[in-house]
């Protein structure tokens, strides 16, 4: 999302940026958790500013580089699992955005659990729908190994589910309190049919894996020898087509070009369409960026009429196209 704070490719360069100083309580409180956890662990805090904010705060600390990413309280199992997945996938080998700096992260503050992640420049050959399909297959393949063929959750991985994040996104909506009590109320009962049709990850035609559960364009960085994974708050262990829904909701929701879903497909080498589970993935995957977008619309007009607009498609079947992120 355009206002969305993850670890993404946007940005120039090998500094983060642009940065600016905290514009309300929440942005001061997370840049003084980030800057002294990053103090601490002996990296350099000049010039350190407030990247983006959303969900989370990003803390961009330019010197190093790197950013730091600051999450509400009630998101410190996430923060746990990116930590987690990002350890795993340098042991197999999967280009993926690491850690820096404190051994243990992440990090309890009074703003939230704090994480530092290596700056990735995105430097090289733009990321499209194919090279995209190709990252995702190599992040299976090299972690399905882990599960040792299995099909439940092996110990040390978390388990991939979004339903969870996005009760955490409603309840901010609902504290925020610019989103109507029936619309609140219209999207937990769509969490509550989702989660009880959650498909098996052994019925998954492409079988189980390390999922990224996020994946678009602005969580796979240009990398300088090829696509880096980022923003892992959603990964863990489940069928390999949760990764496949994000590129179908591009297509029916953001308006992507049909084209893209299948060069991803190509790309991928399988092709999950036709399997029922899909289509929970693909609405469990909507109901994620529609309960960010609500939980973020006072951010901006724009992030009004975006929220909006996402939530037409509950309300109706129908939405507008949504903005890509």
């Amino acid at each position: 999302m355009d206002t969305d704070a993850t670890l993404d490719a946007a940005g120039e360069g090998s500094r983060p940026g642009p940065l600016h100083a905290p514009t309300d309580g929440r942005q001061r409180r997370a840049l003084d958790a980030a800057a002294g956890v990053a103090a601490e662990a002996g990296l350099d805090v000049s010039d350190a500013g407030i990247w983006r904010a959303g969900s989370a705060v990003l803390v961009g600390l330019p010197a190093v580089p790197a950013l730091a990413r600051v999450d509400e309280a009630a998101r410190a199992g996430d923060a746990r699992r990116q930590v987690t997945v990002a350890g795993l996938l340098a042991r197999v080998g999967v280009p993926a955005v690491g850690v820096v700096g404190p051994a243990d992260q992440p990090v309890r503050s009074a703003a939230g659990p704090v994480t530092i992640w290596a700056w990735e420049p995105p430097t090289g050959p733009a990321v499209g729908p194919r090279e995209m399909g190709r990252a995702a297959r190599v992040l299976h393949d090299r972690t399905r190994t882990l599960g040792h063929g299995r099909s439940e959750v092996p110990a040390g991985i978390p388990s991939h589910d979004p339903l969870p994040a996005v009760a955490v996104e409603l309840d901010r909506a609902e504290a925020v309190g610019a989103t109507a009590t029936t619309d609140l109320r219209l999207l937990r009962r769509a969490v509550a049919r989702v989660g009880a049709g959650w498909p098996s990850a052994a019925d998954d035609p492409l079988g189980p894996a390390v999922v990224h559960g996020d994946l678009h364009r602005g969580n796979v960085v240009a990398g300088r020898s090829g696509p880096v994974l980022a923003d892992l708050e959603l990964a863990g262990w489940g069928g390999a087509s949760v990764d496949v829904a994000p590129q179908v909701v591009a297509v029916r929701r953001y308006g992507a070009a049909p084209g893209d879903l299948e060069e991803f497909l190509d790309g991928y080498g399988a092709d999950p369409r036709g399997w029922d589970g899909l289509e929970v993935l693909v609405e469990a995957y909507e109901l994620w960026v529609t309960a960010w977008a609500v939980a973020n619309r006072t951010a901006s007009p724009r992030a009004e009429q975006e929220a909006e607009a996402r939530l037409r498609r509950w309300r109706t079947g129908e939405s507008p196209i949504w903005s890509l992120r």
